[in-house]
């Protein structure tokens, strides 16, 4: 586009045409030649008549001023007059915008989208062949070249993504590139070691040109305990001026409505990339968290999800037998109680003010039987969500508890007597456990080589044994049983909690499956080996704004993935439950940094301000038109025909005239001269002043 005096023109060969302006006004300014006098008799007729008709014999120079402005405003207006027009220093040939697109453009994705759109807008003037891509979307074809009008209509479809761009995808994507072009990069401000590969090769096709707000970008950290406390870290780069941020905790109320439930202050010094805070709330209060996020920053970085882990399960020790003093180690729930003190509260009590304290899971460790009124409460708590975990012990295998009939609070019938080494179902030596199979919450975790199983209760044969069997020995016996009962379940140790049967609960393995049965939960984030053999599937998923979506239909991925804490393209941030646990996958994770990018001397690095285009083709126009108003008007006041009806028709006829052209809104690029028009600029090269 053409400028001058920081006006652009669509057409500026119009412009020519005020070459002709100086000729205009000199043909403006002839007059008729001067008459021929001759003596005529006659005219003494014409002696005392007034003739009303005057006309001078020279055009004022106001006059031919005002049609000479009316003829340039004319010319300049079609020239396509534009205010601030947007440039790109006159570059042409084809143009390629490039979009990070990632959750840390989403707080000022609109102002992306509005330089975008001004971007296309000076291709399309400009004739340049555009192509879009986001980085986050890469395809494996090289970018496609179209007309920028095409990419006008699309444009609204780009949206960002909760994750980062990947790499290997880029550096693949990138040797498809092909010929010259000019590269408009929109970048998210992070820095990334794929940057510098990326700038290189778009720096081989052509000039780059950066466009990137200095702005701060925060990044929640998944929230984690530390002695009873919540610490939350936050991290942030770009602008490290002073700042406070607030960050709150959002969860259900008892009725199930969303609320906010907590908020904490956090504040920055001058230069400070990392802040962190300690957040103390009741248990309750606590285990009802289902997500953190930094107020005023739209994003998922911005959020941090929940899961299990920041939970602190409620449990029930219920024991068959009174500890003694001194014996500890033999106690029933001893092993228990150092498993799951760390992690969850313990509770304890009779029957009835367990069932009232409403806890996540009762543990009956060697119980056999119970009261009526007691196994109709817990059953109907398990029926509700509840989890009864089961240890064997002397007294189940003395009891005749699930022996004809099945128990409903037994996940299987058991056979009288047990198994133990020596006795009358001699295994002649202790026995190993086999590999947890796939679909048991076990599948994955390792099995040390020194447990070994002393004696056990046996389980009835029966048609839904093979079912319900989640752990096993190595000749196949069941050692871990349960059943589904409503929205719970009854879980069954075919062995004791303390170490009198077996080793079992000396080994770091007990502690895994009590986590796997979401009997505790792990402090820390599970690790690749702990979540190894699992599908997990996502319940929740959050966008790159930071809301929280229903994952509908997604497909199911390994625990592998999970536990590298990777988002993207297959593996969206939310939440995923597995058997009996959740895991929260968020954006940020524990070893996630954030650092400004920082661009070569050599790269040109602009901000998204856009200063807004004004065409003043209507402008000019409609001056236009009110001049040759101001010109008919004057030539009528000459005339002496000022106050006559001729004048009250012309001044309807631009009235009429002026209106649809002064709309402050019409930017029409077309201008339809009508009879009344080429009357009016007739008169102006004419210098009529009749009209009629």
């Amino acid at each position: 586009m053409f400028s001058l005096f920081g006006i652009g023109f669509s057409a500026p060969l119009l412009l020519l045409a005020l070459v002709a302006l100086p000729i205009l006004w000199l043909l403006l300014r002839a007059i008729p030649p001067a008459p021929i006098r001759r003596l005529f008799p006659g005219v003494l007729l014409l002696l005392g008549l007034k003739d009303d008709d005057s006309q001078s014999d020279k055009t004022p120079w106001w006059l031919l001023l005002i049609r000479t402005l009316a003829m340039a405003a004319v010319i300049v207006g079609f020239a396509g007059p534009v205010l601030n027009p947007n440039s790109d220093n006159g570059r042409s040939g084809p143009l390629l915008i490039v979009l990070d697109a990632t959750w840390a453009d989403a707080p000022n994705w609109q102002a992306r989208a509005d330089r975008v759109r001004a971007a296309l807008d000076d291709a399309s003037r400009d004739a340049r062949p555009v192509a879009i891509v986001t980085l986050t979307s890469l395809g494996p074809d090289a970018p496609v070249f179209q007309a920028a009008e095409s990419w006008r209509s699309r444009l609204a479809g780009f949206t960002p993504k909760p994750w980062l761009p990947n790499s290997t995808e880029m550096g693949d994507w990138a040797q498809n590139l092909t010929g010259s072009f000019d590269t408009f990069w929109f970048s998210d401000g992070l820095d990334r070691d794929s940057r510098a590969s990326s700038l290189a090769t778009f720096q081989e096709h052509g000039q780059v040109t950066v466009f990137e707000i200095p702005r701060p970008v925060y990044g929640l950290q998944p929230a984690t305990v530390e002695d009873g406390a919540i610490r939350l870290n936050v991290l942030r780069a770009g602008v490290l001026n002073d700042a406070q941020i607030e960050i709150s905790a959002h969860g259900p109320d008892p009725s199930g409505v969303e609320r906010l439930l907590a908020s904490v202050d956090l504040e920055f010094e001058s230069g400070e990339t990392s802040g962190e805070v300690l957040l103390s709330l009741p248990a309750e209060l606590r285990n009802r968290v289902t997500r953190f996020s930094i107020d005023g920053q739209r994003s998922a970085g911005a959020i941090s999800l929940t899961d299990d882990a920041l939970k602190r399960r409620e449990v029930a020790l219920v024991s068959g037998s009174s500890e003694r003093e001194g014996l500890k180690l033999l106690a029933p729930t001893h092993f228990l109680q150092q498993a799951l003190e760390p992690t969850a509260d313990l509770i304890g009590g009779t029957m009835g003010d367990i069932l009232l304290a409403n806890p996540d899971v009762i543990v009956l460790a060697d119980v056999a039987t119970l009261p009526e009124t007691e196994s109709d409460g817990i059953a109907e708590w398990v029926d509700n969500g509840g989890l009864l975990l089961r240890f064997a012990g002397p007294r189940l295998a003395a009891s005749d508890i699930g022996r004809a009939l099945e128990d409903p609070l037994m996940p299987v019938r058991l056979r009288a007597g047990g198994r133990t080494v020596g006795g009358a179902m001699s295994w002649g030596e202790p026995k190993k456990l086999r590999e947890f199979q796939e679909g048991s919450p076990f599948f994955g975790l390792s099995i040390p080589d020194d447990v070994r199983i002393n004696a056990q209760v046996m389980a009835e044969p029966d048609p839904n044994l093979s079912d319900r069997v989640i752990a096993a020995l190595a000749d196949g016996t069941p050692l871990v049983t349960r059943k589904r009962i409503g929205q719970g379940q009854v879980v069954l140790f075919h062995v004791t909690a303390n170490a009198e049967w077996s080793t079992l609960p000396l080994s770091g393995l007990f502690v895994q499956m009590l986590e796997r049965l979401a009997v505790s939960t792990a402090p820390a984030r599970p690790d690749a080996a702990d979540l190894a053999g699992t599908t997990w599937v996502a319940s929740e998923v959050l966008d790159a704004f930071g809301t929280l979506q229903d994952a509908k239909n997604l497909a199911g991925v390994p625990g592998e993935d999970i536990a590298n804490g990777v988002p993207g393209a297959g593996l969206l941030p939310g939440l995923y439950t597995g058997s009996d646990r959740k895991i929260a996958l968020n954006v940020i994770g524990q070893e996630t940094v954030l650092a400004a990018t920082s661009w070569p001397a050599n790269v040109d690095v602009q901000g998204l301000d856009v200063v807004r285009e004004t065409a003043l083709k209507a402008l000019l126009l409609t001056l236009a038109m009110a001049l040759l108003g101001l010109d008919i008007l004057a030539s009528l006041w000459i005339s002496g025909r000022l106050l006559g009806p001729r004048s009250v028709v012309v001044a309807s006829i631009f009235a009429l005239l002026l209106m649809p052209v002064s709309d402050a809104n019409a930017q029409s690029e077309s201008f339809a001269l009508d009879a009344t028009t080429e009357l009016v600029l007739a008169h102006v090269i004419t210098g009529n002043t009749r009209v009629d």
